[in-house]
């Protein structure tokens, strides 16, 4: 009888086992296959047609059925929307790292308008992908979305900036920041051209042309090679390319 009881309790440990494996198989599988796709949208996406990409040509260049893409997104949008959290979610992670040892929100402001905009200087695919995968209320996904707010308010709660409300300068900032994406991706652009973007910003918020200039032109520190391994899209910016960029210190006033 003993043995019988053993025997029941080992088969069970041994089904229990078997069915953890299948189950971490099954989403091992299932993470792979959205990540195809993933990066067949970025591949889609990251060139200056791609606005007109639909869920066939994603499918096509992933190799994948058109239910395959519907086990993972309802529709279009919501792929869009969850391409950006994967082009942004370390790239800000990384941007926000460095804020502890910048000058407060100006500077804050003024570093990650520049690193976005080298960012596709750098990539222009990754640029082209990030302009044709925004959409209306989340313009590069709702992190940088909501973080841009954060910053904005700190600047106006501090007395730095000096417009009407966080949500106008946030306005400001991603609506500039996009257009400027975009003439940066055509490669019709100065080389200080990100500078020059975050300076006219800071006067948008109410700065002095001197403050606009001095923290737009301060030296950009590199971003940290930071968690990698969780970034799908293989040729997003690499972190650690970004900054420390010679051109980058303070320029004279034409």
């Amino acid at each position: 009888m003993a043995n019988t009881s053993e025997n029941t309790l080992t088969e069970l440990g041994y089904r229990t086992i078997n069915n953890e494996r299948r189950a971490e198989i099954g989403a091992a599988r299932r993470a792979k296959s959205r990540n195809t796709i993933l990066t067949a949208a970025f591949e889609c996406f990251g060139h200056e047609a791609g606005l007109t990409s639909r869920i066939e040509d994603i499918c096509k260049t992933a190799g994948i059925a058109r239910g395959t893409f519907y086990n993972h997104f309802d529709d279009l949008q919501e792929l869009k929307y969850q391409l950006q959290e994967e082009l942004t979610g370390e790239f800000d992670r990384a941007v926000h790292l460095m804020f502890e040892g910048l000058d407060g929100p100006a500077e804050q402001t003024a570093v990650a308008i520049r690193y976005y905009l080298r960012a596709a200087e750098g990539n222009p695919a990754w640029g082209w992908a990030m302009i044709h995968s925004s959409a209306p209320g989340h313009t590069f996904g709702d992190t940088v979305w909501h973080n841009s707010l954060v910053t904005i308010r700190r600047g106006l709660d501090a007395g730095i900036f000096n417009i009407s409300s966080a949500e106008i300068g946030r306005d400001i900032l991603m609506g500039s920041v996009a257009a400027a994406m975009v003439s940066i991706t055509q490669g019709c652009t100065p080389p200080s051209y990100a500078e020059q973007i975050s300076e006219h910003i800071l006067l948008a918020f109410g700065m002095s042309a001197a403050q606009a200039h001095d923290f737009s032109n301060r030296p950009l520190p590199t971003l940290p090679d930071i968690a990698l391994e969780k970034i799908v899209i293989a040729s997003m910016p690499a972190l650690g390319d970004i900054g420390d960029i010679g051109d980058a210190g303070p320029k004279p006033k034409a």
